[in-house]
Parts: structure tokens; C-alpha cells; sequence
């Protein structure tokens, strides 16, 4: 990756970590899960697929070193849904709907490996009354803010204008 776009990508990650551990973990309303659309997002563009799977990895580590969950839990979580949107990103880039369904889903995939590994680890997401929020509420907020802000994502990375030309 060449040094504008790791800038970029690291800024974008950087306030999405801030802002996921410190604004949103005090929120209880509609949470969106910042990390995860930025990691989804980045299989959008024209990075190596290698290094996405890395910033998802590495995304995780953050997150869950500034959280008080699991080490590693996210990280897996970041690095299996970042697998699933480079796999499925050709179905992706149709219009900023099929986008936003896209993403959702991808984010619905999160939001059940989440719960699924947490409750296998110990974790008290079953019984901690979150489960309505991370399930539906986290993978909705997620599509609204891909629809908002995705194509500007990613043509701000790649700098290619005519990536999401529906935009």
C-alpha cells in the first residue's frame, strides 16, 4: 500500500477506534459498530486483500485493548467479516442500496460470529440484554451509514473517480 492511502486508512481507522470506545460505548441507543463498516469498506477498494485481512486483524487488537472484552474477540470477528466481504465484493458495487444490503448483511454475519464466539468464551452477551441492539440495531445502523458515507470512502482511498459512479 502506498503511503497516501495507509495514511488515509489509518486516520479513518484511527477515529472509528476513538470514536467506537469512547462516543458509542456510552450511547445505549443505535450503536453502529464503526470498526467493522470501515473493515467492510476496505474490501471495496483496491487494496491488496492481504493487507485488509491485516487492518482487520490489527483493528480488532485495538479495539479489544481499549474494551473490556476478550483479547482477541473482536480481531476474530473483524478478520472472518473482512474474509466474507472480499470473497462477495463483486456483488457489492451495483448501487448504493445493494451497497447498504450488502453491508448490513456482512455486519448481521459480525454481530452472530460476535455473539456466538462470546458465548463460547465466557462472555455475558446472552444474558447482558444486548442481544436485540447487536443482532438487528448494529448491522442497520451500519447500512444507513454505508449509504451515506461508503462511495465517499472509498474514492477518497483509491482517488478513482469513477468507482460507485451511482454516487
Amino acid at each position: 500500500m502506498r503511503l497516501r492511502p495507509a495514511m488515509v486508512v489509518t486516520a479513518m481507522l484511527l477515529l472509528a477506534v476513538v470514536l467506537q470506545t469512547t462516543l458509542f460505548s456510552q450511547t445505549h441507543l443505535v450503536v453502529p459498530d464503526l470498526v467493522m463498516l470501515c473493515v467492510i469498506l476496505l474490501a471495496l477498494t483496491r487494496i491488496r486483500p492481504e493487507v485488509v485481512l491485516g487492518v482487520g486483524f490489527l483493528a480488532g487488537i485495538v479495539v479489544d485493548l481499549l474494551g473490556s472484552r476478550l483479547l482477541g474477540l473482536q480481531a476474530i470477528v473483524y478478520v472472518v467479516v473482512a474474509y466474507l466481504a472480499l470473497r462477495t465484493r463483486e456483488r457489492a458495487d451495483v448501487g448504493r442500496i445493494v451497497t447498504a444490503l450488502w453491508v448490513g448483511m456482512l455486519s448481521f454475519a459480525g454481530a452472530v460470529i460476535l455473539f456466538i464466539v462470546g458465548t463460547l468464551f465466557g462472555e455475558n452477551v446472552v444474558f447482558g440484554g444486548g442481544v436485540l441492539r447487536l443482532l438487528f440495531l448494529v448491522p442497520l445502523a451500519n447500512a444507513i451509514l454505508a449509504v451515506l458515507f461508503g462511495p465517499m470512502l472509498v474514492r477518497l482511498i483509491d482517488r478513482d473517480t469513477t468507482v460507485f459512479r451511482y454516487a
